[in-house]
């Protein structure tokens, strides 16, 4: 892997032993960050409905950089529920949900207390605590619409939880975005036509607006991965 731009430098040997810490020390955390891969033509899942079809070890390596200097890792229910296995080893997981249903969810169940916190309606909350297998702490909002964005990032931050990266899926990472909530986007894209209609952002629409290129870094099989700062 090797930095080419502000400012270029040494290459990094992802399989050498301080290889997570090196990556980490080129992402320092902002507050809210948005960290995707993608294809070029923007799909961000692979037939299987995931993204382990678009990872590489460089790009999970960076993912697991990005998690060491986060306070916790944000992602909706539909991506839990669709990836598995995505609740962190070394840092907090808060998840956002609409429904409550955590059917088929693959999370280890011998997670201890306080590692995740769940978002969500109140009229959903029972729903939650049937189908959700892990301990989980449950922050509930008043009605049965969709949680307010805002209203979710004041309850991370009153836990202390103020280093934030967003995981997906693409339509929470869009309403973010839309919402003028993003410090900061972290973009994978690794060199591949996935064959369908762009769905970066899952259909949600952020509006123009500008970005500057903070970093950008490339591994020998072409991907890139870079930093976006957004305006």
């Amino acid at each position: 892997m090797l930095r080419v731009l502000s400012p270029a430098g040494d290459p990094i040997d992802t399989d050498a032993p301080d290889a997570r810490e090196r990556i980490a020390a080129l992402y320092p955390a902002p507050g809210l960050r948005v960290n995707l891969v993608a294809s070029i033509d923007g799909g961000t899942s692979d037939a299987a409905g995931t993204s382990a079809g678009l990872t590489t070890g460089a790009d999970r390596l960076i993912l697991g950089a990005i998690r060491s200097v986060s306070d916790t890792v944000l992602v909706g229910a539909a991506t839990l529920r669709a990836e598995g296995n995505l609740v962190p080893r070394s840092t907090h997981l808060t998840v956002l949900t609409t429904t409550g249903d955590f059917t088929g969810a693959d999370v280890r169940d011998d997670i201890e207390e306080g590692r995740i916190l769940v978002v969500g309606p109140s009229s959903v909350e029972e729903r939650a605590r049937r189908t959700f297998r892990a301990p989980f702490e449950y922050f509930a909002v008043d009605g049965d619409r969709a949680v307010p964005l805002p209203v979710m990032l004041d309850a991370l931050r009153d836990r202390g939880l103020e280093r934030i990266v967003c995981e997906g899926g693409p339509r929470l990472a869009g309403q973010l975005l839309a919402a003028g909530l993003v410090d900061e986007l972290c973009l994978t894209t690794v060199p591949r036509l996935l064959g369908h209609p762009s769905v970066l952002f899952g259909g949600a629409r952020p509006g123009p607006r500008d970005l500057e290129l903070a970093q950008l870094l490339a591994d020998d099989g072409g991907a890139l991965y870079a930093r976006w700062r957004v305006s």
